[in-house]
């Protein structure tokens, strides 16, 4: 792309400036709501007001993080990077990558109030609004669940706290997006990474700490650890 410096420096402005939308505009039913409770409950007891004031305000800060996180997950659903097949490898200077990059950074501006919501439904809902494929029973204790599009997760896995998984990686100039799939009953342990292009079998099992390293596939059943990963028990006891 010719003057991607420009561009790029044109679009962070752009991003910084959705960036007050984002954060600010979901506090518009949280403020509605705050005003209606307290206009309707006030009383000459200060301190009966004191706590009716407490109880709203946190009954409201639950209100934004709902409408944040739906606001997030419908923009990233929007505007993340769609491709047939498996893998995209586009050059590094591309829409590819600005699109990549605003979906990243409309994630990152949920982790405040996200971590308070893992894991929970509310959670699963708001990766599946953003493009995650998510199945019956899992359970998602990271806020670190990057490029939702990307990821399959499918019935009764469980991912550990503090997983990272990347759909992502940039080599040679390049910027590869491949898709991970955790199949039916895989269980990834506190702080395993994720690479793009992973396919966790059904019912395998991964160490805490564990590093899955880019496209590689963990066999139906079996239990991985290790930095990088490797096979430590051929039964995992999950199938």
């Amino acid at each position: 792309m010719k003057h991607f410096k420009l561009v790029q420096t044109i679009g962070t402005l752009m991003v910084l400036m959705f960036t007050i939308v984002l954060w600010g505009l979901p506090l518009a039913p949280a403020l509605a709501l705050f005003d209606f409770v307290t206009d309707a409950t006030l009383t000459e007891n200060d301190n009966l007001n004191y706590i009716v004031y407490g109880l709203t305000i946190g009954l409201c800060f639950m209100i934004y993080i709902l409408s944040l996180l739906a606001m997030a997950g419908f923009t990233q659903r929007l505007i993340f990077v769609r491709f047939p097949g498996d893998k995209l490898v586009d050059d590094l200077n591309s829409w590819t990558t600005i699109r990549w990059a605003i979906c990243g950074h409309i994630h990152r501006c949920t982790h405040p109030v996200l971590v308070h919501t893992i894991p929970s439904l509310i959670s699963n809902a708001y990766y599946r609004l953003a493009g995650a494929k998510i199945g019956k029973g899992v359970q998602i204790n990271t806020i670190n669940l990057n490029d939702p599009s990307m990821v399959t997760i499918e019935d009764n896995v469980v991912v550990g706290g503090g997983c990272i998984i990347n759909g992502h990686l940039v080599e040679k100039g390049q910027i590869i997006l491949s898709r991970i799939t955790l199949e039916e009953g895989s269980l990834l342990g506190a702080r395993v990474t994720i690479q793009p292009g992973v396919t966790v079998g059904k019912g395998a099992v991964i160490g805490t700490n564990g590093l899955v390293g880019k496209y590689k596939t963990i066999p139906a059943g079996e239990v991985w650890a290790g930095l990088p990963v490797k096979c430590i028990k051929k039964s995992s006891d999950r199938i």
